[in-house]
């Protein structure tokens, strides 16, 4: 018996290994799984992707942490703590390594190939953006060997400082792919977010180049010169901000939307930044968060639908951060004038943005303690005007870190965390991953 069965192997042997001689090989291909997916379907789920992942665990950790909302209750409780551990981060880390930034490495590369320079200098923006909001959350992360599959399953962790020099090359490419005369294959209504509007993207990638570069302007001398370099060719009006919609279905709902309606109670909007709106008579106030019976906004109140609607926007680069970004630098510049007009210019694009009338704008900017003029306008105006301006999102975080602005006392312990932990996947199975690291280690860019 064991003869033939060994027979009858070796039988099935030969006829298996010689199936390509008279079996169509086709045949075994399963048309539900393709091995490539369409530009069409890639890019608006890489957008989703992303954005929920800003205006999920990103959006609500930072917020938390910069004292934009308070955690009252379970996991943002101990995070208001600092209570910040490597399970609560892993999902976040995960998400982005797996997700979007993995699908945009395959598509930058198959772009290329295809001859799509219009499709490869978005993929570009948005792989871009995503790491450079990965490293201003953890400082040193994987880049230059990660999202390679197989071939680096133990990426190493590069600098933070190298991370944005390649950062700004690949910007720099993107620009020029954006910019070709030519695309063999053009994105259009599959870009959620511009339409397929090349000229919009290529404002997108000048307005991260302002933002990296301004994230330098206690580390460089030339870095607020080169952040009003970026920001002139960078998001020029309220309608070109770079953002994504979501949907008006349960399935295609806003994060925040998803958090507070399953997860009501967890959050609370942040004492400090009602305490600012409420001492600045802030009409952005009610509009942020749910006005209680006498119309005032608390540190008890929930986020109200602007930013937790279902089908709200989460925000990645806004007009209004290119107009603070310019205020910042000139003000860091010492020119006071220009300092002043992009000032005034940020604030009235967010309250613009946030649906604020005309009239109660004027009686806003009226304020001396909101616009004290162009001698007497400070580092700490700009920063505190837009610490409200960017609420929800992470790069108020990265603002407050480099800037001290607003003032903020930590709500445990006598230090406020700088830096988010490393996750426990990478802890367990990437032996390269720093280690000794706190929350409360500063990263490159957040000079003392």
């Amino acid at each position: 018996m064991k003869r033939y069965l060994i027979g009858f192997c070796s039988a099935l042997l030969i006829v298996l290994t010689a199936c390509d001689n008279w079996i169509d090989p086709k045949i075994n291909v399963n048309p539900n799984t393709p091995e490539t997916a369409a530009y069409t379907v890639v890019l608006p789920t890489v957008q989703a992707g992303m954005a929920y992942v800003m205006g999920g665990d990103f959006g609500r950790y930072t917020s938390v942490l910069n004292q934009q909302n308070t955690g009252v209750d379970r996991q943002h409780l101990g995070i208001y703590n600092y209570q910040f551990t490597e399970s609560d981060i892993n999902n976040a880390w995960n998400t982005m390594y797996t997700g979007p930034l993995n699908d945009l490495a395959i598509m930058i590369e198959r772009a290329k190939n295809d001859g799509a320079p219009h499709y490869q200098g978005v993929f570009q923006v948005l792989m871009a953006y995503g790491v450079i909001t990965t490293t201003d959350l953890w400082g040193d992360v994987p880049y230059s060997e990660a999202l390679q599959g197989a071939k680096a399953t133990e990426p190493k962790y590069d600098s933070q400082e190298s991370i944005y020099i390649a950062i700004n090359a690949l910007l720099d490419d993107a620009i020029k792919n954006l910019t070709a005369a030519t695309s063999n294959l053009k994105p259009g209504s599959d870009d959620l977010m511009y339409g397929g509007k090349v000229t919009s993207w290529v404002k997108a990638a000048n307005s991260l180049k302002a933002r990296m570069a301004i994230h330098l302007a206690e580390r460089s001398a030339a870095a607020s010169s080169a952040a009003l370099v970026a920001a002139a060719a960078g998001i020029a009006s309220n309608a070109e901000d770079f953002q994504f919609t979501f949907g008006s279905l349960e399935t295609e709902a806003n994060p925040w939307y998803q958090f507070t309606t399953q997860r009501d109670g967890d959050l609370t909007f942040g004492v400090k930044l009602s305490e600012i709106i409420t001492t600045l008579k802030d009409p952005r106030g009610p509009i942020f968060a749910v006005a209680d019976s006498t119309g005032a906004v608390t540190g008890t109140s929930r986020m109200n639908e602007f930013y937790a609607g279902i089908s709200s926007p989460v925000p990645f680069l806004t007009f209004t951060e290119m107009k603070f970004i310019e205020a910042e630098a000139n003000n860091r510049l010492g020119n006071s004038a220009a300092a002043h007009t992009a000032y005034l210019a940020a604030v009235t694009a967010s309250l613009q943005r946030s649906g604020v009338p005309a009239a109660a704008i004027t009686a806003y900017l009226a304020q001396p303690a909101v616009d004290p003029g162009a001698d007497k306008l400070t580092l700490e105006n700009i920063m505190t005007q837009k610490y409200i301006a960017m609420y929800t999102q992470a790069e108020s975080w990265t603002d407050w870190r480099r800037s001290g602005f607003p003032k903020l006392s930590p709500t445990s312990g006598s230090n406020i965390p700088r830096r988010f932990p490393y996750p426990q996947a990478e802890r367990l199975y990437n032996s390269k991953m720093p280690t000794g690291t706190t929350i409360f280690d500063r990263v490159w860019f957040d000079v003392p």
